[in-house]
């Protein structure tokens, strides 16, 4: 079976993170394909064949002006959607597993999951 797991920091930074890099090598020692999905980071561990990802949103260590622009892509990302049907329509997943993925990457992502589900009957 094809999983993508999506998770919004593909590296160590958590307990969701722990959580996805152990369930996605269980899955792989039980057969399946796993690849990930999330934004991109210098310490990113884990991905997808295509390098598709969204960019990454530092809400800590930014000026204002880009603060409130975040602020804004924290409630529909144009890019997230974007590039996770990229991901999608390479890999063709069998199942997405969905994680911590609100802000970063937004609900935006849903629609498109259910959008390429409904037009490719999966």
């Amino acid at each position: 079976m094809k999983i993508l797991m999506v998770n919004k920091f593909l590296y160590p930074n958590g307990g969701s993170e722990t959580y996805i890099f152990k369930l996605g090598e269980y899955l792989i020692q039980q057969g399946h394909e796993v690849q990930y999905f999330g934004m991109e980071h210098k310490g990113r561990c884990v991905g997808n064949a295509i390098n598709a990802y969204t960019s990454d949103m530092d809400f800590h260590n930014t000026f204002k002006l880009k603060k409130l622009i975040y602020s804004i892509k924290t409630i529909y990302s144009i890019e997230a959607r974007k590039k996770i049907r990229l991901v999608l329509d390479d890999f063709k997943p069998d199942i997405v597993h969905l994680n911590n993925f609100n802000y970063q990457l937004t609900p935006s992502i849903i629609l498109e999951i259910k959008k390429w589900s409904k037009d490719t009957n999966k």
